[in-house]
């Protein structure tokens, strides 16, 4: 038995201004409707405030703003992702992603997909291209701080 071998990978594709995301549907915590951003004062661009969650303040991003577009505001049918804490981070570390849309989820497998250049960032990791969708896979410890 081939020890490489993976069984399907159940993804999300979160559209964003750009290329779109593509994620484990496993460290997303909860897809949310955009409640209140509440700002932030003297935080980056890309920080569009935090939202109310379980009790918690979570910061919200704009991913294209953080890749150096421009900052994209919500629209009638956008949703805030919220992740899970990203490796080293603590525990109650949650931050959400602003998508134009709901995300759509997607299982593939190592058979699926073709690898190609990912745009110069340091923060997204490889694209992959399913037909005529590119789709860009962000890095798991992006070196930013929120």
């Amino acid at each position: 038995m081939d020890q490489h071998a993976h069984g399907p990978i159940h993804t999300l594709i979160i559209p964003i201004g750009g290329i779109p995301l593509l994620v484990p549907s496993a460290i997303i915590a909860e897809v949310v409707n955009v409640p209140e951003l509440v700002p932030v004062p003297f935080s980056p661009q890309w920080v569009l405030g935090v939202v109310g969650w379980r009790q918690r303040a979570v910061p919200v991003i704009s991913f294209e703003a953080l890749m150096g577009a421009g900052v994209t505001p919500p629209g009638l049918h956008s949703k805030v992702m919220i992740f899970f804490p990203l490796p080293g981070r603590k525990e109650s570390e949650f931050f959400g992603i602003l998508t134009s849309s709901e995300p759509q989820p997607r299982t593939i497998d190592s058979t699926e997909g073709l690898v190609t250049e990912p745009p110069e960032s340091r923060y997204i990791a490889t694209c992959l291209k399913f037909g005529d969708t590119l789709v860009g896979i962000p890095r798991c410890k992006m070196q930013v701080m929120i």
